[in-house]
């Protein structure tokens, strides 16, 4: 009988435990050879600002941050970059229409999942987006998800 009520318990135990230390997000690194180029592209195109790195700067670093305080930190390596779609990040919007028109004044080319350049994409959930790459050819996304 003892080993129904712990199991009957059991989900309360690991909730309880999840509770004891709730995750949020840092950053995202991002590995790059062309440090000037790709900071400046998520500054000028993306928005982000520049904010003090704070890392040892032995392998060269930029760290960049959005509106929300989010941070993308770009290091310097020659390692490579995985370019897949697949392999992205992603960020909302209110408003894509202006997003894309802002990617159209700066010749910055979007594509759907599917490789169809300069469209936007529904989702089956209808949310729109279109993904880009930085100058590295890391993937971005930006949706219109709430």
């Amino acid at each position: 009988m003892r080993a129904f009520y712990l199991l009957l318990l059991l989900p309360f135990f690991v909730f309880s435990q999840q509770e004891n230390f709730k995750l949020t997000f840092n950053h995202q690194a991002l590995p790059v050879k062309k440090l000037q180029e790709t900071g400046d592209f998520y500054v000028q195109i993306l928005g982000f600002e520049e904010m003090k790195v704070t890392a040892d700067q032995t392998i060269p670093k930029r760290w960049l941050h959005n509106h929300e305080g989010k941070q993308l930190h770009l290091i310097t390596s020659e390692d490579g970059v995985p370019n897949t779609i697949i392999n992205h990040m992603a960020f909302s919007t209110l408003n894509l229409d202006e997003v894309v028109a802002h990617l159209r004044k700066n010749k910055v080319d979007y594509w759907t999942d599917e490789g169809k350049k300069n469209e936007v994409r529904i989702r089956k959930d209808g949310v729109r987006q279109v993904k880009i790459q930085d100058p590295e050819g890391h993937w971005v996304e930006i949706n219109e998800a709430n």
